[in-house]
């Protein structure tokens, strides 16, 4: 799951705005923009070596001075922002045709189903770590320093997976594919997550649309050279994602090492799909091949219908906020705002995993179907909750997931749909209590 479109602190503080020339387009004045700089943890020296200002105040003043109205998030008239909105509908469309591109790949070089989940479980954990790391940069305005941090973590991951893939080669009784794939799929999954934080998602869009389409007809006409353009198609989008983003590297003047702040940014992230892909894994257990790939699927649809939901989420609630100068009406607007939405998104969540799962298995048993909503429905849970800024606590419902997996294991189908209604019930409740303050969203 991911929650790209809202910013995730990773010590869950209030939500910053993305960007400094974000920073100040609500602001009241020169000192408010001066402020929030400092609450984001930028000092006089930093201005000074990174922007080239002599304090922060004259930073804030330039800030202040080319902000732009019109770019403001939402405008008075309405809630709705389409720009943002379709950035999150396109965004959500990659992470389709990545897992697509990924499948179709797989299927074509006939590799073992365990390598495939093993490579999709490490890119889904290593993807989302650094995506933790550019994001807590991107919080206090310093989104290149986060994608020179999330390269670095990112090239480190990269040398152990090689160095594996090496040992594979030399040993006989190691699969050098599984080492392959999941080098492959990692790296994939790391530079996608920083490009689409930089906002290269039409890019990203073109390059999987014409790989997928490629692919395709291939599989299609059934040719004998099938197998050579699948595989081509796949490396001609990591040599492209990879060249996007060396082109963005060398525009950066930044360290590369990751510090320990790097460190425990991702670790809130990892531990988030960790627990999510051990209570998918479990699921995985106890359904035949078809159905298990339809609960694979099902997820991915889910998690690209939860990241335009979030968006519309933020959006009215900033609107409602902004809309009264009472607190506790804001809260009230909030609560309200929340409880519909929030309910919204998570059974818009479980109706598209269930359909899927139906649409794709005929007969479905209806033990898949619960499966397959229960999960999509907590798995949607923790999203929001990091996506509003606790990412501890969305890693406590990730770990509720694999709690329920458990259950349904040990227990059955019903006790752990039960268990999974308790702990979407307290995630809403969770959530409720985190909007009452505007500071969390707006």
């Amino acid at each position: 799951m991911s929650a790209d479109s809202v910013m995730m602190p990773a010590s869950g503080d209030s939500l910053p705005t993305i960007g400094n020339d974000r920073i100040a387009f609500d602001a009241v004045d020169t000192y408010e923009v001066t402020a929030r700089l400092e609450a984001s943890g930028l000092s006089d020296r930093t201005v000074r070596l990174r922007n080239g200002a002599t304090d922060v105040f004259a930073y804030a003043q330039s800030l202040d001075r080319s902000r732009d109205p019109a770019r403001a998030p939402l405008t008075p008239g309405g809630w709705l922002a389409r720009t943002d909105l379709l950035e999150a509908v396109r965004r959500g469309i990659v992470l389709i045709l990545g897992a697509v591109l990924g499948g179709l790949t797989a299927t074509v070089l006939v590799i073992d189903t365990n390598a495939i989940l093993i490579a999709g479980i490490g890119a889904w954990i290593i993807g989302q770590s650094v995506s933790g790391i550019v994001w807590a940069h991107a919080g206090t305005g310093q989104v290149h320093r986060g994608v020179a941090r999330g390269t670095g973590a990112a090239l480190i991951v990269g040398s152990v997976l090689a160095c594996y893939l090496a040992v594979s080669l030399l040993l006989p009784t190691h699969h050098a594919s599984t080492a392959v794939l999941t080098l492959a799929w990692c790296w994939y999954s790391c530079v996608v997550s920083m490009l689409v934080i930089l906002g290269r998602s039409w890019y990203l869009l073109t390059v999987l649309a014409g790989a997928v389409s490629v692919m395709t007809v291939a599989l299609v006409l059934g040719h004998d050279a099938t197998t050579p353009i699948v595989v081509a198609a796949a490396l001609l989008v990591l040599v492209a994602v990879t060249i996007n983003l060396v082109a963005v590297l060398r525009t950066i003047d930044e360290p590369h090492l990751p510090g320990r702040g790097d460190v425990r940014a991702a670790l809130a992230p990892a531990a988030q799909a960790g627990f999510l892909a051990a209570a998918l894994s479990m699921a995985l257990t106890r359904l035949p091949d078809w159905e298990g790939t339809a609960l694979i699927v099902a997820t991915v649809v889910a998690a690209a219908a939860t990241d335009p939901a979030l968006v519309l989420m933020r959006q009215r609630l900033v609107w409602s906020s902004h809309r009264t100068p009472l607190l506790t009406h804001a809260a009230r607007h909030a609560w309200v705002s929340t409880l519909v939405m929030s309910t919204v998104i998570v059974v818009v969540s479980a109706v598209v995993s269930t359909l899927v799962v139906i649409f794709l298995v005929k007969d479905a048993r209806a033990t898949t179907v619960i499966v397959a909503a229960a999960f999509s429905s907590l798995a949607t849970t923790s999203t929001t909750i990091s996506a509003f800024g606790l990412p501890r606590a969305g890693v406590l419902f990730a770990g509720a997931a694999c709690l329920s997996a458990a259950a349904w294991l040990s227990l059955g189908a019903v006790p752990a749909m039960l268990l999974a209604i308790v702990f979407v019930t307290a995630g809403s409740a969770m959530l409720l209590a985190r909007v009452s303050d505007p500071r969390a969203y707006a």
